[in-house]
């Protein structure tokens, strides 16, 4: 399990080229990324990210904005309510995913990942947040 300070200089260095994000705010209002040191593993690298809402086709996912995290050995769909007292946490392996197809309309972003067993919809990504995380799928699309 890495620290705390590890996620955040490894979300810092992919901020690095977009410096008019603070990246305490950050942390503030996405609460999801203050628990990611207890998901991810030691030997993984945080590539990307994006925040949006989910939609699966076999399972309910609860209602409320979700976090997209690419590693370097997986996805990580990742919910940390206020609300509540524990996390939702989706790991979905690179393996596994079948396919992923993106859409960008007026105003938000959409990704979807294809498995062989259920259909994951990010919906309502902002604009921003989808032109940063879109480079980082090339490789997948």
């Amino acid at each position: 399990m890495p620290s705390e300070e590890t996620i955040v200089s490894q979300i810092k260095d992919l901020l690095s080229n977009h410096p008019n994000i603070n990246i305490d705010i950050l942390f503030l209002y996405v609460p999801e990324f203050k628990i990611l040191h207890h998901i991810i593993e030691e030997d993984e690298i945080i590539q990307g990210y994006c925040i949006g809402l989910l939609e699966g086709s076999k399972e309910k996912l609860s209602p409320g904005k979700w976090l997209v995290l690419l590693t370097n050995k997986r996805f990580h769909l990742v919910q940390n309510p206020i609300m509540r007292s524990s996390h939702q946490h989706i790991p979905l392996e690179f393996s596994n995913i079948k396919k992923i197809t993106t859409k960008l309309g007026w105003f938000f972003g959409q990704i979807q990942f294809v498995t062989p067993d259920n259909t994951i919809r990010m919906l309502q990504i902002g604009r921003k947040d989808y032109s940063f995380f879109l480079p980082y799928l090339k490789d997948f699309l």
